[in-house]
C-alpha cells in the first residue's frame, strides 16, 4: 500500500483520539447533568425514551470511523490501472551534446553533467508537457519519442555519456533536424509551433553556413530553437583518462600534439537561436534556468497529448464508505423509540 498524501496520515491517529474523547465527555457531562436533578439510577428510569447514554460500543465505533477517514484523507492506492491520459500539454524535444567535448571541466564538475542537471530542472519545471529526448555527438539519436513519463525521461538523462554514441565528432546540424523532425512529428495530428532546447558547447564540425541552414529549415516548420551554451569562452582541457579518484591526468591532444582547449562558441549558438526567434541563454549565468523555463512556457498548449499511463489505483473510497457505515450504525443505534413503544417499555 501507499498513499497519495502521506503527510496526512497523521489524521488517521489523531483523529479516533478525538473521536473517543467526544463521547467520554459527552458521557461526563450527560452523568453530571442526571446527577443535579437527583439519583442517577432513578433519573434513567423517568428518562426512558429520551437520547440514549453514550456507550464504550459506540465510542469504538466512532474512533473506528474517524480513522477510516484518517487514512482516505492520506489517499491508500495499491494495486494497478491503466489509464488514457490526454488533455492540453506542450511538444518539446530536448537535445543534448554528449561529444567529447562536453567532458571539459570548466563547468563544475564537467559540461555534461552541468547540462544534465539543465535538463532535470526543465523536467520538473513541465511535469505535464510531452517531452521528447535527443542525444548527438557526430549524428542525432532519439533516445526517447515526446511523452509525459518524465520518470523514464530521467534515467536516459542520467545514463548521457560519449560512449553511448557509435560516432564521434559534433554535428549541431544533425541534431536540430533530428530534433526538429521529432518534435513536428506527425503534422496532421499536431499542430502550432514546437519548441527545441540544444544543449551544447557549440563547438560543431560543419560549416556555420550548414549549422544555419537546418535553423532555417526548423523555422519554416514552425520549430523554435532555444540554444543553451554550455561551458565558457575561455574553455577548458578535455579529459580522456581519470585516476580512481575522478582527478585527470591525461588530455586530449589534437593532431599536432598540442593538448586541446575547447571553448564556447556564443556568436554561432546565438544566431541559431536567434534566426528562429528561439533563446539563447549561458549556462551558469544568473536567472539562466528561469528564462529558458519563461520561454518554453509561452509556447501554446495544445489538447492533442493522449497516451495510455499504468498507475496506482486509487482506494480511498473503501475507507469513507467504511466510516459511512459504521455512523450510520451509531445513528441506529442512537435512536429514539416510537411513542406507543415507549409507553410499553416505561416502567411502572
Amino acid at each position: 500500500m501507499t498513499f497519495a498524501r502521506p503527510e496526512l496520515l497523521w489524521l488517521a491517529f489523531v483523529l479516533p483520539l478525538i473521536a473517543a474523547a467526544a463521547v467520554w465527555a459527552i458521557a461526563a457531562r450527560r452523568t453530571r447533568a442526571l446527577r443535579v436533578l437527583g439519583e442517577v439510577p432513578l433519573v434513567k428510569r423517568l428518562l426512558v425514551g429520551t437520547a440514549r447514554e453514550p456507550t464504550p460500543l459506540a465510542a469504538l465505533r466512532l474512533a473506528v470511523a474517524a480513522a477510516a477517514l484518517g487514512f482516505a484523507a492520506a489517499g491508500p492506492r495499491w494495486g494497478l490501472e491503466e489509464v488514457e491520459a490526454s488533455g492540453s500539454s506542450r511538444t518539446l524535444v530536448v537535445a543534448v551534446d554528449v561529444s567529447r567535448s562536453m567532458l571539459a571541466t570548466d563547468l563544475e564538475p564537467d559540461r555534461l553533467e552541468a547540462a544534465r542537471l539543465m535538463v532535470r530542472r526543465i523536467l520538473a519545471a513541465l511535469p505535464g508537457d510531452r517531452v521528447g529526448l535527443v542525444a548527438f555527438a557526430g549524428n542525432g539519436y532519439v533516445l526517447s519519442p515526446p511523452t509525459v513519463d518524465h520518470g523514464a525521461l530521467a534515467l536516459y538523462v542520467d545514463a548521457l555519456a560519449p560512449d553511448i554514441m557509435s560516432q564521434g565528432g559534433s554535428s549541431l546540424a544533425a541534431a536540430i533536424r533530428q530534433a526538429a523532425a521529432l518534435a513536428r512529428g506527425d503534422e496532421q495530428a499536431l499542430s502550432g509551433p514546437r519548441a527545441v532546447v540544444v544543449l551544447t558547447d557549440g563547438e560543431a564540425h560543419e560549416e556555420r553556413a550548414a549549422v544555419l541552414e537546418e535553423a532555417d529549415r526548423a523555422r519554416a516548420a514552425g520549430v523554435v530553437l532555444h540554444i543553451v551554451g554550455v561551458g565558457t569562452t575561455e574553455g577548458a582541457r578535455i579529459p580522456v583518462r581519470r585516476a580512481p579518484d575522478g582527478s585527470p591526468i591525461r588530455y586530449l591532444r589534437g593532431p599536432d600534439g598540442e593538448i586541446v582547449v575547447s571553448r564556447l562558441d556564443e556568436s554561432l549558438l546565438s544566431d541559431v537561436a536567434a534566426s528562429t526567434g528561439g533563446r539563447y541563454v549561458r549556462l551558469g549565468e544568473a536567472g539562466a534556468s528561469r528564462a529558458l523555463v519563461d520561454a518554453l512556457r509561452s509556447v501554446a498548449a495544445d489538447g492533442t497529448a493522449s497516451e495510455r499511463q499504468v498507475r496506482p489505483r486509487e482506494r480511498y473510497a473503501w475507507f469513507v464508505a467504511l466510516a459511512l457505515v459504521l455512523i450510520a450504525a451509531d445513528a441506529w443505534t442512537q435512536r429514539t423509540p416510537p411513542l406507543d413503544r415507549r409507553r410499553r417499555t416505561r416502567p411502572t
